[in-house]
């Protein structure tokens, strides 16, 4: 009867062993563990997945940083040349990280009759955005354009619609950083 008692109770440990074995054996790996994403960006599978407009191992880079910054050149303006400074900012209140606001100024730094535009980079990434001008209108003008930014350089065709009369298109090429 021992015998049978040992048996028994070694073929339950063998079971029990072995379907613990079996168990730690399946248990999914979390791959995600420690990993930490920035920026709105999630972990898949050990890695992070950024939205667009942000990148980088964690999402830690915000691509339109790296635009927001001041540029001069000179403009061929309905075929008269003039100089322009352009200024992209990333807006305060803003959780996209595709928008950013365009300021054209006067070459000295100055004002112009042209207001702070709202732009949308189209796939920005660490080198270049191409970027579209949000149809804005103010003071019975419309503003429309397209352009594409670099960290040192940018190029910019804005149209300026006037309700009646004739366009005013700017067309800034090749501006580098201030």
């Amino acid at each position: 009867m021992r015998s049978f008692v040992r048996i028994a109770l070694s073929a339950i440990l063998a079971v029990l062993v072995s379907g613990l074995l079996f168990y730690t054996s399946c248990k999914k790996q979390d791959n995600c563990e420690g990993v930490t994403c920035f920026h709105t960006g999630f972990c898949a599978d050990g890695f992070c997945v950024c939205p667009t407009g942000v990148g980088g191992d964690t999402c830690q880079n915000i691509f339109r940083e790296y635009y927001d910054n001041k540029y001069v050149g000179t403009a061929n303006v309905n075929t008269a040349h003039k100089s322009y400074r352009l200024v992209f900012s990333i807006p305060a209140s803003t959780s996209s990280f595709v928008t950013m606001q365009l300021t054209v100024q006067d070459g000295a730094g100055g004002a112009t009759n042209i207001p702070v535009l709202p732009i949308v980079l189209n796939n920005p990434s660490p080198t270049v955005a191409n970027f579209n001008i949000t149809s804005t209108t103010v003071g019975g003008y419309t503003y429309t354009g397209s352009g594409k930014v670099y960290a040192k350089l940018a190029s910019l065709t804005l149209h300026k619609t006037p309700a009646a009369g004739a366009d005013t298109t700017y067309i800034c090429t090749d501006f580098v950083v201030q």
